[in-house]
């Protein structure tokens, strides 16, 4: 299983009075790490978007758990993987450490999606094509 780590050092701006981490910035996180796995896949977002036609990988459902705080200063450390695939939709698997300490986890549930061709402002879910999947074999 491809899984992909980036540190992250926590900066004033990411934290609030408390100084610990605002916990929208765990989701910015794990959106960064989803498309830094879909990169080192070989299967970055404008490929896919010129090859296969997509719009993107629009997120129908996300949540995190927070587990142990990260304070102004720490450096943590964002791992991520695809923990399953369905037929239209995949679904992200993100750890962050800090300290080697597990400080949150959590999930996005993001649809293989392209234009309704019978309403272009609309979106249609598709099947994953194999050859993506493929991808992120190890």
């Amino acid at each position: 299983m491809l899984k992909n780590t980036f540190s992250v050092h926590i900066g004033w701006g990411h934290c609030d009075p408390a100084k610990i981490v605002f916990y929208p910035n765990y989701f910015i996180w794990f959106d960064q790490s989803a498309h830094h796995l879909f990169d080192k896949a070989g299967a970055n977002m404008g490929d896919l978007m010129n090859q296969y036609g997509v719009v993107g990988l629009p997120i129908v459902d996300a949540h995190a758990e927070f587990l142990y705080p990260s304070k102004y200063g720490d450096v943590i450390e964002v791992t991520s993987w695809i923990s399953e695939w369905r037929e239209k939709t995949l679904i992200v698997a993100h750890e962050i450490h800090n300290n080697e300490r597990l400080a949150v986890k959590g999930i996005e549930v993001r649809v293989w999606a392209k234009s309704h061709p019978d309403d272009p402002k609309r979106l249609q879910a598709q099947v994953i094509p194999d050859s993506i999947k493929a991808c992120f074999e190890l």
